[in-house]
């Protein structure tokens, strides 16, 4: 069965938005490049820069496919209000949303619409995401404590993480798309909870995958520790209420890591306690020189 226009009859179009701050140009090249490369191909990719320091110049090969959109935001507005933006130029039933450094599988699309196209009560689903270099440390760091746990068999979750998703456009536009209060993260949770309020359902799916292309490094992972903790800016929060987070965190960690037998993972699980306390104590003293 495959979803189709009732006025045509061909098959539903699928645009795809992805958002763009800063990233790496040969990421968001690879990321493009996997767009194209679907076997079902999207009918518009909008790359929104959402007001990167050095304006996002897309790859000459573009030029051979029009259906690839630029939208320059003149500021940075974070990354739900930069989906927005891109969502509201779609006029497509379904909508696909995908990170920079995001590479998905050429059967991704059709794989994600024949599932929607049997499943009238689901609004959005995803498939795994695996790394491009499984063995890097910091790597296989983030896949075990940041990243979602993937499973063999397809189904209902509480949410579809923000990596590659492929909405039901109607669902989004019913809850307002995007909160663009949530700038960095747990935007990807929230438009999926209010989804499900209304009677929407997200889905994993089993089959298909994308690729994590993300360099991981030790500053980076770090940035990210601090946001999950509430730590957003350079006046941050408590440095007290800080530490005792991360030290109780770690110490959960540390104890899995042990009692699995991951002892490899036991510097990081200290360079990422040690290096994140840094980062938030150097942007609490600039923050009290000014």
């Amino acid at each position: 069965m495959t979803m189709t226009n009732s006025e045509n009859k061909g098959p539903l179009a699928v645009d795809v938005v992805i958002p763009v701050h800063a990233e790496r140009p040969e990421a968001l090249e690879a990321t493009l490049s996997a767009c194209v490369k679907q076997t079902r191909p999207f009918s518009r990719i909008f790359v929104v820069d959402d007001g990167s320091p050095v304006p996002v110049c897309l790859p000459d090969w573009t030029q051979s496919f029009p259906q690839i959109c630029l939208l320059r935001l003149p500021q940075n507005v974070g990354i739900s209000a930069a989906r927005n933006a891109g969502i509201a130029l779609s006029d497509t039933p379904l909508l696909a949303c995908i990170n920079t450094e995001v590479l998905p599988d050429p059967d991704w699309l059709v794989t994600c619409v024949r599932y929607l196209s049997t499943r009238a009560g689901v609004c959005a689903c995803y498939t795994r995401l695996v790394p491009q270099n499984p063995k890097r440390l910091l790597t296989i760091w983030r896949m075990r404590f940041f990243e979602t746990k993937f499973g063999e068999q397809s189904g209902p979750t509480p949410f579809a993480p923000g990596h590659a998703v492929l909405f039901r456009k109607e669902a989004v536009l019913v809850v307002g798309g995007y909160d663009p209060r949530l700038r960095l993260h747990h935007e990807d949770s929230d438009i999926c909870h209010r989804m499900k309020a209304i009677g929407w359902e997200t889905h994993y799916i089993a089959e298909s995958r994308s690729i994590s292309i993300q360099a991981d490094s030790l500053e980076q992972l770090c940035k990210k520790e601090l946001r999950e903790r509430g730590w957003y800016s350079q006046t941050g929060g408590s440095l007290s209420r800080l530490f005792v987070s991360l030290c109780k965190l770690t110490f959960i960690r540390v104890g899995r890591n042990v009692v699995k037998g991951r002892f490899h993972l036991l510097p990081v699980d200290a360079a990422i306690w040690i290096t994140t306390l840094c980062i938030a104590l150097s942007c609490k003293l600039r923050s009290a020189e000014r």
